[in-house]
């Protein structure tokens, strides 16, 4: 089983590397969870909240072709696993994580509780988030040079967008590819909805 502790800065499936920054330096994780997936694959296997893990009472068998689809089928239909994982993973970009992954059994992904970061909600019927008041300046960094990628401002102030979906993903294809002035993945949480 390999263990892995540090900032995690993914940036979207396809934008490699997918940086950790450990205490020790960089790690590029893509290597490691495509090995992983091709061990799993053909195996039956279930999907929890950004964990994939082997369970041979599981109804899906785990299928994987590189660069083209991560899903668990069975003959009612497919859970698109790369669609929900990518989604966490954007949700625990730029915070601190703890990652196993042992071939052929499990991969999981857990947020480090030990790191105080800023919760917010999701505001009204969409994904942004509501950034409290005063914490565009000392968390967010607005019109700094380490602002995060994901502050916007819009009617009633200022959003997070790291929970919304298409919007984050755009924002981080964008520092991945340096098309953005803001230079930091920031490190909140989300919390719920008011």
């Amino acid at each position: 089983m390999q263990k892995f502790k540090g900032r995690l800065l993914y940036m979207g499936w396809k934008n490699f590397p997918w940086k950790l920054v450990t205490d020790n330096g960089e790690v590029d994780l893509w290597p490691v969870v495509d090995e992983f997936l091709a061990s799993l694959n053909n195996k039956r296997a279930k999907y929890e909240g950004s964990s994939i893990v082997a369970d041979e009472s599981s109804k899906y068998k785990f299928k994987y072709a590189p660069c083209e689809y991560v899903v668990l089928a069975e003959d009612s239909g497919i859970l698109n696993v790369r669609a929900c994982l990518d989604n966490d993973l954007i949700w625990l970009s730029g915070r601190k994580v703890e990652i196993e992954i042992e071939d052929g059994k499990q991969m999981k992904f857990v947020a480090d509780k030990s790191e105080e970061v800023l919760g917010v909600y999701f505001m009204g019927g969409g994904n942004s988030c509501e950034v409290p008041k005063g914490m565009e300046q000392t968390v967010c960094k607005c019109g700094q040079s380490d602002c995060c990628i994901f502050l916007t401002i819009g009617t009633g102030g200022f959003r997070c967008e790291k929970f919304s979906g298409p919007m984050a993903r755009l924002l981080l294809d964008r520092l991945a590819k340096g098309t953005i002035r803001a230079s930091r993945i920031g490190n909140c949480s989300i919390i719920g909805r008011k």
